[in-house]
């Protein structure tokens, strides 16, 4: 009998703690769904940050976002977790620069028009034979060239006008020789060249003015930051026609135009404001514009009757009414949808892996394609590009309905499907970009430049500010010297009429430049 209820004793306690291993799975399943949730409001805290305060989120990662001790990147099956992708390629690419630095060689190049050669002629101290006296035959030389760097020298060109006057009857008055032409950049003595080579070092070199004095000052010129900053202007101001006229070309054209914007401080009383830099780029030409509001009549502004093909992102001003209104075809970008898929990638690895190895595939193709023409683009995008992305649309469409709401995840397949039509328009066109990278590339310039001009002093400054940036740009993507070009296209201005403005443009420089090449 003892035994029995023992016996009985025992089965109770193990139900008992069946039902209390029970309790705790459940409760370790609560726990992991929480910190799951957690991780997500997480995600979205730091998406609101990034909307709030804009630069600080450039340095936000979703490695960042994971929580201490909680990795649900991790796969499920217990295999470790995978380098991140872009971890992957920082490592390869540092090994491949320092394999290519041990290989690479001292080379220098001078254009000869910018270099004085000098020959230095070396004989042994004796001529003459040391056995019989007799002089010695000159068999070949060995040569060593070396090059040195002399400091700016500076040219300073003073005008005499000379003044006559008859000595017999006086009756004449004075005779003076007419004035010489001021120089185009203004700012009293400042020339073209000191004028140019400020704006190149400034606009196109990122450097400081206050480290431009510093230069100067090394090289004998004693000049203020006051005056680089006014000579910068007035640069700026006569070359603004040339500016408008490129972005004329751009807007009047049938063709593909990028468009991207990022945000400029300006120094205005009593406190900064912040404004917009937009750049527009198509037809060879690059061009800036300041807005006083990043709105969508501002950015859309030139537009009307505008009937090419506009590359940008899904921003609310690229796709709203206005756009609708002015009949805008556009042409989104698909690196923004992948990088939405890169960010969640932390919170659903397997989602995120496949996605991103669609897109390294598709990037893999257009890499192979960008040397063709147009038409043999299309019909290569058709052939192959066109049923992988049929097959990454039904993937989306069916995967989507396993995916909880307002996840970071199932946000970036929501952008995806929502904006299809705008991220595969460029399958129907060959001159159609599949990213509008470009135009970020652009805005790196301005972005990475800050240094340099961490202020502009008034909204006309950063007008100025654009035109200069829109020709160094230009000047960049073309393979042209912005010096020389500024020299020539001031220069020019003083004969050119307004009407003929077209020819002054980077892109007709180089033009000439490459005619005259192929003629000598």
């Amino acid at each position: 009998m003892e035994l029995d209820e023992a016996v009985a004793t025992i089965a109770l306690l193990q139900g008992q703690i069946e039902a209390q291993e029970r309790l705790l799975a459940a409760r370790d399943a609560t726990i992991a769904e929480l910190q799951l949730e957690l991780l997500r409001k997480e995600f979205e805290l730091a998406r609101v940050r990034r909307a709030l305060f804009g630069v600080r989120s450039e340095r936000v990662t979703p490695e960042e976002l994971v929580l201490p001790g909680l990795d649900l990147s991790a796969p499920s099956d217990g295999t470790p977790p995978t380098e991140p992708e872009s971890s992957r390629k920082r490592k390869v690419r540092e090994h491949e620069r320092g394999a290519s630095s041990r290989r690479r060689r001292a080379r220098l190049e001078l254009d000869p028009a910018c270099v004085t050669d000098e020959h230095v002629v070396l004989d042994p101290e004796s001529t003459t034979c040391a056995c019989c006296g007799t002089a010695l035959v000159a068999i070949g030389e060995e040569t060593r060239t070396v090059i040195e760097r002399e400091p700016a020298r500076y040219r300073r060109v003073t005008t005499h006008r000379r003044k006559f006057a008859c000595g017999a009857c006086k009756q004449n008055g004075v005779v003076i020789a007419p004035p010489p032409e001021p120089p185009s950049t203004g700012a009293g003595p400042v020339g073209a060249t000191l004028a140019v080579d400020t704006v190149v070092a400034h606009f196109h070199d990122h450097l400081p003015f206050h480290r431009l004095v510093s230069v100067f000052e090394r090289e004998g010129l004693s000049i203020d930051r006051g005056t680089l900053s006014r000579v910068s202007g007035r640069v700026g101001s006569l070359l603004a026609p040339v500016v408008a006229t490129m972005e004329h070309e751009v807007l009047s054209s049938k063709g593909v135009v990028g468009i991207d914007g990022t945000g400029v401080q300006i120094f205005a009383s009593p406190h900064c404001a912040r404004r917009t830099i937009y750049v527009l780029h198509g037809q060879e030409h690059v061009v800036f514009r300041a807005l006083k509001a990043d709105t969508a009549a501002h950015v859309l502004e030139g537009f009307v009757g505008f009937n090419g093909i506009v590359i940008c992102d899904a921003a609310k001003v690229h796709l709203g009414t206005v756009s609708a209104s002015l009949h805008l075809v556009v042409a989104l970008c698909n690196a923004h949808a992948r990088r939405n898929f890169y960010d969640a990638r932390a919170t659903d690895r397997e989602h995120a892996d496949h996605a991103l190895g669609f897109y390294q595939d598709l990037a893999r193709h257009e890499r192979r394609w960008q040397d063709l023409d147009p038409l043999a683009r299309q019909r290569e995008r058709e052939t192959v590009l066109r049923p992988r992305f049929e097959a990454f649309h039904t993937w989306l469409r069916t995967e989507r309905l396993r995916l909880w709401p307002r996840t970071p995840m199932a946000e970036a397949f929501d952008y995806v499907l929502r904006h299809w039509e705008g991220l595969t328009r460029f399958l129907t066109d060959g001159d159609i970009p599949w990213t509008n990278n470009a135009s970020e590339r652009l805005l790196r310039h301005v972005v990475l430049g800050r240094n340099a001009w961490v202020f502009r002093g008034s909204f006309e400054g950063a007008e100025h500010g654009c035109v200069l940036w829109s020709l160094m740009l230009s000047c960049r993507r073309l393979g042209i010297n912005p010096r020389q070009y500024l020299l020539d296209t001031l220069e020019a201005l003083r004969t050119t009429p307004h009407g003929r403005l077209s020819e002054l443009t980077p892109r007709e420089y180089a033009r000439r430049q490459r005619a005259t090449t192929h003629t000598e």
